[in-house]
């Protein structure tokens, strides 16, 4: 089976179906845990730039974004570069965030397909994107440079590396 730049009609049914506002006529982006991490738990200039990127945008993610955010934070905590308060504040943040939280299931072959130039978790928010025909907007540049996407991927460009 090939895949196609257009996503099956059952793939996109099933994506929208978690995606209640997608048609409210805001302009929907997928966002990727590099950049959502730094929004919500970056105080400094990292975290303004990526919070004006994504206000006004109705945020959508594979639902995963909150096991991969929540491992930023942690890592960062460990680190020490991340207090333990400021994290706890961050998840609080995250759990109340209105993001529209789309299953990973129906996106499953297409993150298959991309198994060579992506990890599954990547692949996950790509796939989502392609799926929905929307931008993907990330702090990672090396999911921007993947070969064999079918989406726009917007980087956050100053944001260091979480």
């Amino acid at each position: 089976m090939r895949y196609s730049t257009a996503s099956p009609p059952a793939v996109v049914a099933a994506c929208l179906s978690d995606l209640p506002s997608a048609t409210s006529g805001r302009i929907v982006i997928v966002v990727d845990a590099s950049v959502l991490a730094v929004a919500l738990g970056d105080d400094a200039s990292d975290g303004r730039l990526a919070r004006e990127r994504l206000a006004d945008e109705t945020l959508a993610a594979p639902e995963l974004i909150d096991l991969e955010v929540v491992s930023v934070w942690r890592r960062q905590v460990a680190a020490k570069r991340m207090p333990a308060r400021r994290a706890a504040s961050a998840v609080a943040d995250l759990t109340n965030l209105p993001l529209r939280r789309s299953s990973h299931q129906p996106l499953l072959h297409r993150v298959w397909e991309l198994q060579h130039v992506l990890t599954a978790y990547d692949a996950a928010y790509v796939a989502l994107a392609e799926a929905l025909d929307i931008v993907l907007v990330t702090a990672d540049a090396r999911l921007s440079r993947a070969s064999g996407t079918h989406c726009e991927i917007e980087v956050v460009s100053a944001i260091s590396d979480c």
